[in-house]
């Protein structure tokens, strides 16, 4: 049964353990008070970068289980997925997905966005295609936890 005074936050942003732009300052800045209300429930996710993740990210288990499940879940597919504690003041927990390894699935997620909303995408756009990929991982996320 869920515990809905006790509920999980989940943020998604290009920049969570990975510095592109300002977007990365700004959630560094706010992380520290969103951990004190919502504690380990509150959870970023966000593109794994590979270079920048061994020094940012600190890889740890699930301990909330309907995230263990929805992560083991994801990886039975084939997605690589990193879970850990971002290494910054108030140490959040941070899902990372290897939206390559979720590559498989573009043309797929490409066809759901024109047969159900008739949102084309230019077939070569890496910017769009890498944009669908964290969407679909996103929202398969959110799907398998909330299921839980």
């Amino acid at each position: 049964m869920r515990d809905v005074n006790q509920p999980l936050l989940f943020e998604t942003s290009w920049e969570v353990a990975n510095k592109v732009g300002g977007i990365y300052t700004v959630i560094k800045t706010k992380v520290p008070v969103t951990v004190q209300e919502y504690g380990d429930r509150y959870h970023l996710t966000g593109p794994w970068n590979r270079y920048s993740a061994p020094v940012e990210v600190e890889e740890i288990e699930p301990e909330i289980p309907a995230i263990k499940t929805a992560i083991d879940s994801i990886t039975a597919q084939g997605v690589q997925v990193l879970y850990g504690r971002w290494l910054i003041d108030g140490a959040p927990r941070v899902i990372l997905f290897d939206i390559g390894s979720a590559a498989h699935k573009l043309d797929e997620w490409k066809g759901d966005l024109w047969r159900v909303a008739g949102i084309p995408s230019p077939p070569h756009d890496t910017e769009t295609n890498d944009s669908i990929l964290l969407g679909y991982l996103n929202a398969w996320l959110l799907g398998e936890v909330s299921n839980r």
